[in-house]
């Protein structure tokens, strides 16, 4: 039986239509199945804008109690808001226009399917079945909803559902992830009272000790109340009012937000059916982004606690070639920069602090600057946060870690040198613009020359000696 595609892709995303333009660069015949299953990309799309405007927001009120006599507690016009961030979608989705996919060659099928096994692999849609050397599953995320006692009786709402401007003032964020820390940052700067719970004992579990106390420290001193360690045991509602047990804590409040841990898209896939593995609401995959039907890939799984559209793009890149090649591509994700939309930013690429101890014990040099040598952060009033450079003893860059502003600009330039085994003694070399974000770089590399271990003694000592008779010479 005669293949109708080389690769057929389900999902209606980002990625998706990302690894559809990528396929057809290798000739192949492609199919984009777009089905009705909800596409999630808007939600990083809001979160982006949520986060600019507290941002701005806080740089307006500094500038009334600072420099300007003026009386506005808030400039903020949430219809206005809403407005502006329908045309900014609207912006968005013109660029990732399914007619330039039609145009480069994609097969658009805006229908629903599910897999079947027999007689053949396919793909069944209601009129036909698709079949294909190869699949790959690009479909949207969705929240995984605890089970605890009394929670869907009370209620509860999504970060995707949420209009900001009918959110009671009290909320309790129920999470496992970063985004409910982006989420109770930008609810509070806004006015909101916001306590956030964790499970375990760790806001950041994967991430340095250092990183992680700063940012608990941020929240703690913006007014956000942590509470670690407890466990959620039931939700009531008593007169009207919403009661959480978290540990040994009564806590009151008038809405409860889940951005807890996400899982992918798969129902109605019949997956399952063609024998995909499925454990604990994740596909299992190995690193070529195979599922244990090796005919079927899987992009935009979501990675550890951050669900990012930049890996999902990453994996689509590794999937693809993989699918329309042969299976030898790997992925690694040391490579790609992750950013968590708190304020300042935190983005991290490469290894962190922990793991490259671990992996190359005494080899390190490990290099911490402060963002208040910055010009552009005094000016700015953005001191708070650091820059960490984590190299081997031979200027190799492992991994970087930065806290603060504009920091999801500058870690591309860390993961870039990453890429491309470029050393730290290459960046000394370069000179950034006085008073931009990137001078910390130059900075960090410059400490990094003196913590770095003497090269060549001997030549060291006949520049001393040289330098000192050329001083005798002169007299």
């Amino acid at each position: 039986m005669s293949l109708d595609y080389d690769l057929v892709i389900i999902g209606n995303t980002n990625q998706a239509f990302f690894a559809a333009s990528e396929a057809i660069k290798f000739n192949a015949r492609v199919a984009l199945v777009l089905g009705n299953i909800h596409d999630d990309s808007w939600q990083e799309i809001d979160s982006l804008i949520f986060n600019y405007l507290t941002y701005i927001e806080r740089h307006w009120h500094n500038l009334k109690n600072w420099y300007l006599n003026i009386n506005l507690d808030s400039w903020l016009d949430f219809n206005q808001l809403q407005k502006w961030s329908n045309e900014v979608k609207k912006d968005i989705k013109a660029t990732n226009n399914l007619e330039s996919l039609a145009n480069l060659g994609v097969d658009i099928i805006e229908e629903s399917g599910e897999f079947c096994r027999l007689p053949k692999l396919g793909f069944v849609l209601k009129n036909r079945t698709l079949r294909s050397r190869r699949y790959l599953l690009a479909t949207g995320a969705i929240y995984n909803i605890p089970q605890i006692q009394g929670l869907t009786e009370v209620g509860y709402i999504t970060p995707e559902r949420l209009d900001i401007d009918q959110l009671p003032n009290r909320l309790v964020i129920l999470s496992q992830t970063s985004l409910g820390i982006e989420l109770a940052q930008q609810l509070n700067r806004l006015g909101k009272e916001i306590t956030l719970i964790f499970d375990n004992s760790n806001i950041l579990p994967l991430e340095d000790p250092d990183i992680i106390q700063l940012i608990q420290a941020i929240l703690e001193t913006e007014g956000i109340k942590l509470l670690m360690n407890c466990p959620i045991t039931q939700v009531r509602e008593i007169e009207g009012t919403k009661w959480i047990q978290a540990g040994n804590e009564a806590i009151e409040t008038d809405e409860i937000i889940i951005a807890d841990k996400i899982k992918q898209q798969t129902q109605g896939l019949n997956l399952e059916g063609v024998r995909v593995k499925i454990e604990a609401d994740k596909i299992q995959i190995n690193n070529k982004l195979q599922t244990t039907n090796p005919s079927i890939y899987v992009c935009g799984q979501t990675i550890s606690s951050y669900n990012l559209s930049n890996l999902a793009c990453y994996e689509a890149s590794i999937a693809v070639k993989n699918a329309i090649l042969y299976p030898i591509f790997k992925v690694n994700y040391n490579l790609s920069p992750m950013r968590m939309l708190t304020n300042p930013m935190f983005s991290q690429v490469g290894l962190t602090e922990t793991q490259a101890k671990r992996d190359y014990k005494k080899d390190l040099i490990i290099v911490r600057q402060n963002y208040k040598s910055l010009v552009k952060a005094k000016m700015l009033d953005e001191t708070t946060g650091f820059c960490k450079l984590i190299t081997r003893r031979n200027g190799i860059i492992l991994g970087c870690g930065i806290i603060g502003n504009q920091s999801e600009e500058t870690i591309n330039l860390i993961a870039l040198a990453i890429q491309n085994k470029v050393k730290i003694q290459k960046i000394s070399q370069l000179f950034p613009p006085y008073g931009t974000t990137s001078e910390i770089l130059f900075q960090i590399s410059q400490k990094w020359q003196t913590q770095k271990p003497p090269k060549n003694t001997f030549i060291n000592n006949c520049l001393e000696t040289l330098l000192f008779w050329r001083r005798k010479w002169n007299k």
